[in-house]
């Protein structure tokens, strides 16, 4: 009897220090969901053609779409690439990534309750001597974080981008040049992959459009995928284009075409997407005909 009393004291009690974790989780998750925190900006990016002296009033959208209001600052800054892969750069002082310094905020610092849009306005002032071509910069909305009494907690900020594509009129140059499609035969698994590079020898953005074109043995189109990309002066950039539902093994034709400017660039090639066991298959099989076509010979002499 005194065994089962303990026994039931026992169950009882881990019983409820079950209830206390699972309570415990709850609560945590609850306030997780009560604090989430979540910004987004439109445009994320913006093209514009003004002359010298041009003075343009604008304006950004600000979304809260989390479960918290915040406070949020708005600045500009360079913007320019450091790679092929257009790696962003937001601090290099590039001679034509300048246009921040057009963009002026009459107000930089905005609350914004959970749920709510803000439309936010600015200016792009335009200088007089500006160079005509291409004048790259960013704008910013960051939030702020909240004063904590808790000095355990660790302060994040989130920021987000409105990349300004502006070009000042003028005598420029739009000039560009594409090398030939790299597309591998042998890939081992999928995504089946292609790459095109195009390089802009002006002095002024332009955009391509780059098309992934996917035929089977038959003839027959398995799948066809385009995408744009700006291009900035002075720079050669990497048109990456994935075949995301590609089938772990067949033999396709490639087709990769890239429209900018006035000018199409071409080329097509053959893909093998298979994985590795299967080129070693292949591997063994040839080896072991060629072993047997040399045994054969041998044996005529």
């Amino acid at each position: 009897m005194r065994y089962s009393v303990k026994r039931h004291i026992l169950l009882a009690a881990m019983f409820a220090m079950a209830l206390a974790v699972t309570g415990t989780r709850a609560s945590y998750a609850a306030n997780d969901d009560t604090v989430r925190e979540s910004i987004t900006l439109s445009p994320a990016g913006q093209r514009l053609q003004l002359d010298p002296g041009d003075v343009k009033q604008l304006e950004l959208t600000v979304v809260n779409d989390g479960a918290t209001d915040y406070t949020f600052n708005l600045y500009a800054r360079p913007y320019s690439v450091t790679n092929e892969d257009y790696t962003a750069n937001f601090t290099a002082e590039a001679p034509n990534a300048n246009a921040y310094q057009w963009v002026q905020f009459d107000t930089a610092t905005f609350t914004i309750k959970a749920g709510k849009s803000l439309k936010v306005p600015y200016t792009v002032r335009v200088p007089r001597n500006a160079t005509p071509g291409g004048h790259y910069g960013v704008l910013f909305a960051e939030t702020q974080v909240k004063d904590s009494t808790d000095s355990t907690s660790i302060a994040r900020k989130k920021r987000v981008g409105s990349i300004m594509y502006l070009t000042v009129s003028g005598t420029f140059k739009m000039k560009g040049s594409a090398e030939s499609p790299e597309v591998a035969f042998f890939q081992l698994r999928p995504p089946l992959t292609a790459v095109h590079r195009i390089t802009n020898d002006g002095n002024a953005d332009f955009v391509a459009t780059n098309t992934l074109q996917v035929y089977d043995v038959f003839g027959a189109r398995k799948a066809e995928i385009k995408r744009e990309y700006v291009v900035l002066p002075e720079t050669t950039r990497k048109l990456p284009l994935t075949w995301t539902e590609a089938p772990w093994f067949g033999l396709y034709k490639v087709d990769v075409t890239t429209e900018y400017l006035d000018k199409v660039s071409r080329g097509t090639r053959y893909v093998l997407l298979a994985p590795l066991w299967v080129y070693l298959v292949i591997a063994m099989v040839v080896g072991a005909r060629i072993i047997y076509a040399l045994s054969q010979r041998k044996k005529l002499r």
